[in-house]
């Protein structure tokens, strides 16, 4: 045989090996549409008994529960969980055009979470922003069990009362949700951020994505609740915070014993892990209570406390809610010289009262398995280092009577100075 006619086999089965990949590939994707297509009319045809009255208002938390008692694969549970939005409850046809997008939402500890979120429109994703968190957890599936990140809200069904005429899908009995599917912490799931990852400031794409959502999301996300006027998710956020951890507004105290102040610097801030009137009352989750100012030299927190992303180098000149064992590892690792040591970065009279209650010991020496023994000494004790001196003398009163009142029968503070000083 010739040296040509090699040369023509060769080439030969290289077209026909390409001509048949090609075709397979359409014909793979042609078969998975149909798939999809068909998943998506099962869902959507058993709408009804899901919405018994037909109404879907921020019905994510039962299409989710829908979605669960399928006892679905991995596959199937990857492709039903995007067929609809968590905030709105709207079907999402999934031959329509642009169902999704890249979101980075906070997690229970202030940690920001990049990922894709399915949507009917623009202003779902600023909802989920600002009023959801994103839990990491393990979901029990028919083929194995598998890590995503869900996307959570309290549950409403703690004051029944209190839910917008508008949404009839919730089923309450004994202040608890019976129609939805709970996170190991207790939030209501509304649905699963697709491919969710740690954000990374370092990953062009993940900053890009970032950087339009709070362009785009800036308006709508400085308003207050009631301020809202479009959108399906005026009645999410509304449902949303019904059983939000924490006080209202008007009842919270600082750790002086007068109202709280804003941790908020600037209206248009709405990166601080604050609530939506700005203040640090975050009562479960990560207890973002501290109201940190973060400047050139505390620009590092992030990474010093061993979150993912240096993300606090972003919010120099800025406030901050952070979480209660974060800082106390700050402070503890200062302590012991593992970090250059910062003062006068708190905002005493943003942090409220109950930081200083016994509920949260457990909180103030926890932090993502980076904690060190008996951190709260060091984050307690830098409280009272840095706001004892800068209140009134009736503020110093009351400041020092939480503090003894919460140190009393905790010895590892006994033998600090902070505390010799004050008892």
């Amino acid at each position: 045989m010739g040296g040509g006619n090699i040369i023509y086999i060769i080439l030969s089965s290289i077209i026909i090996y390409v001509l048949y990949k090609l075709f397979y590939n359409v014909y793979e994707t042609f078969d998975n549409v149909k798939y999809i297509n068909k998943l998506y009319s099962i869902l959507s045809g058993d709408y009804q008994k899901i919405f018994p009255d037909m109404n879907r208002n921020a019905g994510g938390v039962q299409f989710f529960e829908y979605i669960m008692k399928k006892n679905p694969t991995k596959k199937d549970f990857e492709i039903y969980t995007t067929f609809f939005c968590g905030v709105s409850g709207s079907l999402i046809d999934p031959g329509r055009d642009g169902i999704f997008e890249y979101v980075v939402l906070k997690d229970l500890k202030g940690n920001e979470i990049h990922g894709k979120y399915h949507l009917c429109c623009s202003p779902c994703l600023c909802d989920i922003r600002k009023y959801s968190r994103v839990e990491k957890m393990n979901i029990k599936l028919k083929d194995g069990t598998y890590p995503y990140y869900v996307i959570t809200i309290p549950d409403p069904c703690k004051n029944k009362k209190k839910i917008p005429n508008e949404v009839s899908s919730f089923v309450c009995k004994n202040k608890k949700t019976q129609n939805g599917i709970f996170s190991p912490s207790g939030r209501l799931i509304i649905n699963v951020l697709h491919d969710g990852k740690p954000y990374q400031a370092s990953s062009q794409d993940m900053k890009q994505h970032f950087d339009r959502l709070l362009t785009n999301c800036k308006e709508r996300n400085s308003m207050k609740p009631d301020e809202l006027q479009y959108g399906m998710g005026d009645i999410f956020v509304k449902l949303s915070l019904i059983g939000k951890e924490g006080f209202s507004n008007d009842s919270l105290k600082n750790i002086y014993g007068d109202p709280l102040k804003p941790c908020q610097k600037y209206k248009d801030d709405i990166s601080g892990s604050w609530d939506s009137g700005g203040y640090c009352s975050e009562k479960g989750g990560g207890v973002h209570q501290i109201c940190f100012d973060v400047n050139k030299k505390t620009k590092d927190f992030a990474k010093e406390t061993g979150q993912s992303g240096n993300w606090s180098t972003e919010r120099v000149g800025k406030g901050h809610c952070m979480c209660l064992g974060a800082w106390a590892l700050y402070k503890a690792k200062q302590s012991k010289g593992k970090i250059k040591k910062t003062q006068n970065e708190l905002n005493c009279e943003a942090i409220p009262e109950m930081s200083l209650n016994n509920d949260y010991v457990s909180t103030w020496n926890t932090w993502n398995g980076n904690e060190l023994p008996n951190q709260i000494v060091n984050g307690v004790n830098q409280i009272i280092h840095q706001c004892y001196p800068k209140g009134t003398q009736s503020q110093k009163k009351f400041l020092k009577q939480k503090y003894l009142s919460l140190t009393k029968n905790k010895k590892a503070f006994h033998s600090t100075k902070i505390y010799k000083k004050y008892k």
